[in-house]
């Protein structure tokens, strides 16, 4: 699950905006505890299970069963309730966010003071979002945290949709390329992408035959051409430090690849985007 402590919270008092604020990012793998009310607060806080079974409630509201793969939000200014299965303790990773646009953000992604629960399979894809935000808070990063949450945010509004609209397969290719789109730089392999996805590559090349009518290494190597493209336009990077920025291990390798998807060398395409004095 990436940290092997029991707990962390991180608390962000640093204001940036009062429309949107990170107040509180964390993870905890629970013990078996008693069950504890706790007093509203004044900011929002989703939770989400990632393994591990719990109960939580709103004041007022019947108790809710949740299990690994399920969201829970506490709303900001109501009480609550909530604590883990004895025998199968939860472990869940949580946000905090406040702000005069927080409340209609979140009902965007199905989230409010009448729908504060979602009950769905555990998702890799979310989890590394949630690690991710804490990731940015830990490291002192305050635009990198709210780049992530509402990166958070933008993946609950599209799964949600998705979740409707698309059978298992499509919504597995979802998964899939959000994967890919994050380590697309790391010189993934179409293997490693079916390894981490439990599949054989048999399989991952007949879903992107289907649904994107291309094959996985032409997907990852397209993602690889618009990064390099958008570096050589837009820094000053070397040709050099740019092959290795998408993925590639040679230089040569990588300006060979460019000229024969672009046709012209790397060097000529940023020229073009150099003004000249």
């Amino acid at each position: 699950m990436g940290q092997t402590e029991e707990a962390d919270i991180l608390v962000n008092n640093d204001l940036i905006s009062s429309d949107f604020h990170v107040c509180e990012v964390g993870f905890e793998h629970c013990r078996d505890t008693k069950p504890v009310e706790y007093v509203p607060i004044d900011y929002w806080v989703i939770h989400y299970c990632i393994s591990g079974e719990g109960y939580f409630s709103l004041t007022g509201t019947p108790e809710e069963h949740i299990q690994a793969g399920d969201i829970f939000m506490i709303p900001a200014h109501h009480g609550n309730r909530y604590y883990p299965k004895r025998n199968n303790p939860w472990s869940y990773r949580w946000v905090g966010i406040s702000g005069a646009v927080v409340q209609p953000l979140l009902a965007k992604c199905q989230l409010s003071v009448n729908e504060f629960v979602i009950h769905d399979a555990y998702d890799q894809a979310l989890d590394q979002l949630f690690t991710e935000i804490y990731q940015q808070s830990k490291s002192g990063r305050l635009f990198g945290t709210l780049g992530a949450t509402f990166e958070l945010l933008e993946y609950l509004t599209t799964k949600d949709s998705l979740t409707q609209k698309i059978n298992p397969n499509e919504a597995l290719l979802v998964t899939i390329i959000s994967y890919i789109k994050k380590h697309f730089s790391e010189n993934l392999s179409v293997t490693e992408v079916a390894v981490a996805h439990n599949i054989d590559r048999s399989y991952l090349f007949k879903l992107f035959q289907k649904y994107k009518k291309t094959t996985p290494s032409h997907y990852i190597q397209n993602l690889k051409l618009q990064k390099a493209c958008s570096l050589l336009r837009k820094s000053s990077l070397s040709i050099t430090d740019i092959s290795y920025e998408c993925g590639f291990t040679s230089s040569s390798y990588f300006s060979k690849f460019f000229q024969s998807n672009m046709g012209m060398k790397p060097i000529q395409y940023r020229n073009r985007f150099v003004i000249k004095g």
